[in-house]
């Protein structure tokens, strides 16, 4: 509760400008009071009118040992192409995942695609969401705002809470009076506002408290 008072979660998806500079362009940048994305809350960012584009961060297992440097520079490259063509956010999304293909570990992709675009001079010209199924705890949430990303839609997190809302045991505890009467929103909710929790605790602990201050740090 004190936590609240004094923190910020909020971060900001867009081109970044000199704040110095103020421009009319730089009004286009989102707002989000929150890191933590639904599945729909993502997908509206795609209505925006902002230059939005997804790159997969699937691998295929056929490439053996050399698929993930293989894997890691086509998606260093794709993501230079699309932010000099224009791409203001773009979306490093590990969806799709069949018996022939693996993912580059969220961390891993995050970072190569932040330091691939600092050393080409070109990082605030995008921002970086990661929609990953390898995320489910305030620690992974924090490492990647950390490594760079401004926002994390953990899908599989949310697909979860869905199916667990579903199973019979469930329902019948909710009937019974076990668990309190909720409904699939509301188990999502709860599931966010203890994510965004959690990370307000780990900003205590480091003294900064504001979130956007940790952000690719």
């Amino acid at each position: 509760l004190r936590e609240k008072l004094v923190t910020s979660l909020e971060m900001t998806l867009g081109k970044r400008s000199s704040p110095l500079e103020p421009e009319e362009k730089a009004a286009s940048c989102i707002h989000l009071n929150t890191p933590i994305l639904n599945e729909i809350e993502l997908e509206e960012i795609f209505s925006l009118n902002i230059n939005v584009k997804k790159l997969s961060t699937l691998i295929s297992i056929n490439d053996g040992a050399i698929g993930l440097h293989k894997g890691i520079n086509n998606l260093c490259k794709s993501a230079e192409e699309l932010v000099r063509s224009g791409v203001e956010i773009l979306v490093l999304s590990d969806r799709g995942l069949d018996a022939l293909h693996t993912y580059i570990p969220p961390l891993c992709a995050v970072g190569a695609v932040h330091h691939h675009l600092l050393k080409k001079g070109i990082r605030l010209n995008t921002s970086l969401i990661v929609d990953t199924a390898q995320c489910w705890s305030t620690h992974h949430v924090a490492c990647l705002i950390g490594y760079g990303v401004s926002a994390i839609c953990p899908w599989l997190t949310w697909e979860t809470t869905r199916h667990w809302w579903e199973l019979p045991k469930t329902q019948k505890q909710i009937s019974s009076g076990k668990l309190e009467s909720l409904s699939i929103d509301k188990a999502q909710s709860n599931l966010k506002k203890a994510l965004e929790d959690g990370l307000r605790k780990i900003l205590s602990k480091i003294g900064i408290s504001v979130l956007a201050s940790y952000h690719g740090a």
